[in-house]
């Protein structure tokens, strides 16, 4: 079964693999000649028997008793088809180990491109770091799969069946005893398999969670050294990396047991040849050399038996390992286009939520009948207390999730109707916490239109007042920044995120707090960047701080997922509403203390400018 899911990651390495298993047969054919210059040297140069005509007419050496010609007719021998199997094997491998990481890499790609397209729901879900193990390690398993146990299984197989061939025609009798512990060889193998693939599957799942618990403290240094939380994290990862020790032990324990028990059977059936032998020779019935070559090829046969009981615990830890990356090869996304989906001519903006519920799980409605339209070029700005149902909504708008009931509509076309990946080029968003890559200032810019001209790029971060600072930096645009833009200031990363949607010029906006985690005079600094990019775009602004909304076409108040309140601002503080509260709660005191100590207007996003 994992065979046939490879197959597929195997076409491009084809031609590798054939060429390396093609040259690994003869190699292999070549070991079988390996021990037949031994018994040339036991019964011919020094045991005085009669050499056979095909031996004499290649070393006719052998012919005239020169035992110092034999000798050193049987060490070129040797050296001969060891040199010729020494290359073989490495060429061999060589392609193989070329065909395995190809395949690591074809399953690889396929994986991280399906982790891009599977739903938040299934990343809401899983943890970061399971995700990157299962791409990064477990992937792995494909090569180890390969170079770790089918090529040593086929090639031990060639060689046993050589082994067992030419065994037969030299003592059919010896062979029948050399054969008669392989049922219990293969009972052996059956009786471990399924243990060590569970044990093996555990062991890498607590390997998984223990790479998730290094992300997770990784990606919040920042509190864990501000809370002093080290003993904590500290403790956290001592434990699970206790649990994977465990684990890993219990698998070791039952490798080492079943190979112990796979080696006692080869040395039980060794010692019953040697007596069945040394009896044959006493009585005449073998050579010294008859024999020596003998228990070679007892060698030959047994080995790769001993070399099965390794692959098929191979075997068993690399498909639990695969299982695990097919587990996310096979997720079906949650999000996908219908079988007709279209893409519009022309997107206007008219957006409308027509009764749009929402739960994240069945216990707990995050948004509950939802009616609201927006027109093209409006802005509405949707606040409410923590957990209201605010980013929600725009998720649903990037079509992150479906609604739970009702439908979500652009220009009156339902947005599930409408090609996904043509919908998400026609939204921007701006994040509080902006998303910055390790990449250059401007390949992060370009971002939001891949394959925009520097001259565009540099012309969307004028507009977002960017330019200036991205210049002084030491290779201006060529800067590569750190992972998140961590050397930039919190208004550089935000202006870089404004640069972006501008270069994107989407016709719809979602603004998600974007300047709640900056300064009064950062956020001052930015508003006029961001009432520029709202011009003439439909635009939802997601707030907290309500001194931002005040000019917004229309604010919606959401509490508990439904729609209490709309209007405008001044329509909103007329009477006692949730809006009001929750702005004189935040601006009511300190707006008193601004206008009687200065003139400036308080910071917002003007709509009408």
């Amino acid at each position: 079964m994992m065979l046939r899911r490879l197959r597929s990651y195997w076409q491009p390495a084809r031609n590798e693999t054939l060429a390396g298993g093609a040259i690994l047969v003869l190699a292999t054919a070549v070991d079988l000649l390996q021990p037949w210059p031994i018994k040339w040297l036991v019964d011919y140069v020094f045991g005085g028997l009669t050499p056979p005509a095909w031996l004499t007419s290649i070393w006719p050496v052998f012919a005239t008793g020169d035992r110092a010609g034999g000798i050193l007719a049987v060490c070129g021998s040797i050296l001969a088809l060891a040199v010729v199997y020494r290359v073989g094997i490495t060429l061999g491998h060589f392609f193989l180990i070329r065909a395995g990481a190809r395949m690591v890499q074809q399953l690889r790609c396929h994986a991280c491109d399906q982790l891009h397209r599977l739903s938040l729901a299934y990343h809401d879900r899983t943890k970061v770091g399971d995700s990157l193990y299962r791409v990064a390690y477990d992937a792995h398993a494909a090569q180890t799969l390969l170079n770790g146990a089918l090529v040593p299984i086929v090639t031990g197989a060639l060689i046993m069946l050589g082994a067992a061939v030419v065994m037969v025609q030299m003592n059919w009798r010896l062979t029948l005893v050399t054969l008669a512990v392989t049922p219990v060889f293969f009972l052996i193998i059956r009786g471990f398999g399924s243990r060590i693939d569970e044990q093996s599957r555990r062991y890498h799942e607590n390997e998984s969670a223990l790479v998730s618990t290094v992300q997770e403290s990784l990606s919040s240094i920042r509190a864990i050294q501000a809370f002093t939380l080290e003993p904590e994290t500290r403790q956290r990862f001592q434990t699970q990396s206790e649990r994977s020790l465990d684990a890993n032990q219990r698998m070791t324990r039952t490798q080492l047991v079943y190979s112990a028990c796979a080696g006692l059977t080869v040395s039980v059936g060794t010692a019953a040849v040697v007596w069945v032998a040394g009896h044959q020779v006493i009585h005449g019935g073998l050579s010294v050399g008859d024999i020596l070559v003998f228990l070679a090829y007892l060698g030959m046969l047994y080995q790769p038996m001993n070399t099965f009981s390794q692959s098929a615990s191979v075997i068993q830890s690399a498909g639990a390992q695969l299982r695990r990356v097919f587990e996310v090869v096979d997720a079906v996304p949650d999000i996908v286009d219908r079988p007709n989906a279209t893409r519009l001519p022309a997107v206007q903006g008219e957006v409308e939520f027509r009764g749009v519920s929402f739960r994240y799980d069945p216990e707990s409605p995050v948004l509950r009948a939802i009616d609201l339209r927006v027109d093209p070029g409006r802005v509405v700005a949707v606040v409410g207390r923590t957990g209201a149902g605010k980013t929600t909504m725009a998720s649903l708008l990037l079509r992150f999730y479906d609604p739970t009931d009702g439908a979500l509509l652009l220009d009156g076309h339902d947005l599930r109707d409408l090609q996904l990946a043509w919908l998400r080029r026609q939204v921007s968003v701006v994040l509080q916490d902006p998303i910055l890559f390790a990449a250059t200032v401007g390949e992060n810019i370009a971002y939001g239109r891949p394959g925009a001209k520097p001259e565009e790029i540099e012309e969307a971060a004028r507009r977002a007042q960017a330019d200036e600072f991205i210049r002084a930096l030491p290779q201006g645009y060529d800067t590569l920044l750190g992972e998140r833009g961590v050397n930039l200031s919190g208004g550089q990363r935000q202006r870089l995120s404004i640069a972006r949607a501008f270069l994107k010029d989407a016709p719809i906006l979602i603004l998600d707090e974007p300047t709640s985690a900056l300064d009064a005079h950062t956020e001052q600094a930015l508003l006029a960047c961001l009432r520029q990019l709202m011009h003439g775009r439909t635009t939802f602004i997601i707030a907290h701080r309500l001194s931002t909304v005040r000019h917004a076409h229309q604010i919606v108040v959401l509490d508990q997922g439904r729609i209490v309140e709309s209007g405008t601002h001044d329509e909103l503080t007329r009477g006692e509403t949730l809006y009001r509260r929750m702005y004189e709660a935040q601006w009511a005191e300190p707006q008193t203390r601004s206008v009687a100590s200065s003139p400036k207007r308080t910071a917002t996003l003007d709509s009408s400018e």
